[in-house]
């Protein structure tokens, strides 16, 4: 945690005062055009963010933590939301959520409206960000939590696990169990511990000389329809594939429902694993293999 940037710091840095720094705030049009893009760079270099909460109340910051999290659709997320929600009401806090989309210039901007309510704290997704966000989060006097990876600089903060290693954990095991043919289905570009998973996953395959089948057969959001749409555009392609890792172990239920349509079975005639350990994918007909 650093001390939090001012208004005064950002006048300084800037060359102009500090009523000249709160009519570029405001947005007051009174303020020249040149000296507001020279101040609007300082703001952002700065990291700075104006506190809406200055004047009307006498407290430093709210009772209020922002979380910014990728997705709703991906029930991990809601899960972590839930753990979220009630330790910190245990506390007296109340999370203020935003979705980011796996849309990083949407955290930055999610980020920048709640900042300026003064949170107690801030909890994010991942370790990747933009530069904004990035100096915003550094220059903050709150404490930052940066949740889900730990592969990579964290800002202060970071709880989460290593994706790659359990990729290649996964990739071990299946490998152990006698399989040759292997698919993957079911990540995004921007999602990206997905994506460090996924890499992972094909690598530790490619020290023992195995590939992937129809490695771009499909790229999707992972839940259960694209899931279940993909294995099926994958096993149009490579139809002798033997097992099949998804993304998450929702877009893995959408796989063991595709096989149990088809009369497959699981893991006899094909085998599907996933991430996360998802305790509802355990209750299908035909449990995936997971990890988490």
């Amino acid at each position: 945690m650093a001390n939090r940037t001012t208004l005064k710091d950002v006048a300084r840095a800037a060359g102009v005062s500090q009523m000249t720094v709160s009519r570029v705030v405001r947005g007051d049009t009174v303020v020249s055009v040149r000296t507001r893009e020279h101040v609007e760079r300082v703001i952002g270099n700065m990291g700075y963010v104006p506190n809406k909460l200055a004047g009307s109340l006498a407290q430093a910051y709210s009772n209020q933590v922002a979380v910014l999290i990728p997705s709703l659709v991906n029930n991990v997320f809601a899960s972590v939301l839930a753990g979220i929600t009630e330790e910190l009401e245990k506390g007296g806090y109340n999370p203020v959520v935003g979705v980011t989309e796996y849309d990083l210039r949407k955290e930055e901007a999610q980020l920048v409206s709640m900042m300026s309510w003064r949170p107690a704290a801030v909890i994010l997704a991942n370790l990747v960000h933009t530069d904004r966000t990035r100096s915003i989060l550094k220059s903050t006097s709150v404490p930052v939590v940066e949740i889900m990876d730990v592969g990579g600089d964290p800002i202060d903060l970071c709880v989460g696990l290593d994706h790659e290693a359990a990729a290649a954990t996964l990739a071990d095991y299946l490998m152990e169990r006698g399989y040759q043919r292997f698919g993957y289905l079911g990540w995004q570009t921007n999602d990206f511990v997905a994506a460090a998973r996924f890499r992972a996953f094909r690598a530790r395959l490619e020290t023992r000389g195995y590939g992937l089948v129809a490695p771009d057969a499909y790229h999707a959001p992972p839940d259960m329809p694209a899931g279940k749409r993909g294995l099926e555009m994958l096993l149009s392609a490579a139809p002798k594939t033997e097992v099949v890792a998804f993304s998450n172990d929702t877009a893995a239920m959408g796989g063991v429902n595709l096989c149990l349509e088809w009369g497959m079975r699981n893991p006899d005639d094909m085998a599907n694993a996933g991430f996360t350990g998802l305790r509802m994918a355990q209750c299908l007909p035909q449990p995936s293999t997971t990890i988490m």
